[in-house]
């Protein structure tokens, strides 16, 4: 093994360590490609609500993650690969809000109809054209802002979007 790689193992065991007491993964920055089961043992029997996956190498979503971490409430991947997310996604319910951005999503993650808690999502930077804009409003209740800058989106799926009949009057619109 590599001196870096020696640096970079010892600094996600030293931040699942901190995660143990503070409830927060920070594996940001980390040059993770996958969540290894090692991660999952260290933390098993705590508590882990809020994650940050900011800035690795990710190409899959880390699945594992909804299963072992049930009660997560913040989780953010901004900055990866990642290409689509698993529907088992909304079994977080307590979901408050989730970075998805900069990734390589085409497709509006479906699983996230189910987390009725969300009040922040920015799903910036991918290659979302489409959106059921009726389901969004209708399932989201508490959605107070939604980022959807540098999506190819169609105009009249922005006005849709702005002007819909269901939109909540609290909801904060980043569309370009």
């Amino acid at each position: 093994m590599t001196l870096a790689a020696g640096k970079a193992v010892t600094r996600v065991m030293h931040r699942c360590e901190a995660a143990k007491a503070s409830g927060y993964l920070d594996l940001s920055d980390c040059g993770v490609m996958y969540i290894a089961d090692a991660i999952y043992l260290v933390l098993k029997g705590y508590e882990i609500n809020k994650c940050n996956l900011r800035n690795n190498s990710l190409t899959k979503f880390p699945k594992k993650m909804v299963e072992r971490f049930s009660n997560m409430t913040m989780f953010n991947v901004e900055g990866n690969a990642i290409e689509e997310f698993p529907v088992e996604v909304g079994e977080w319910t307590e979901m408050q809000g989730m970075n998805l951005s900069n990734n390589k999503l085409t497709t509006f993650p479906v699983g996230i109809f189910n987390m009725k808690q969300l009040s922040y999502l920015d799903l910036s930077g991918n290659n979302i054209t489409e959106i059921d804009i009726d389901r969004l409003y209708t399932s989201l209740p508490n959605l107070t802002q939604l980022t959807l800058i540098g999506n190819p989106v169609a105009e009249t799926m922005k006005t849709e979007l702005e002007n819909h009949e269901k939109k909540p009057k609290t909801l904060k619109l980043l569309l370009v």
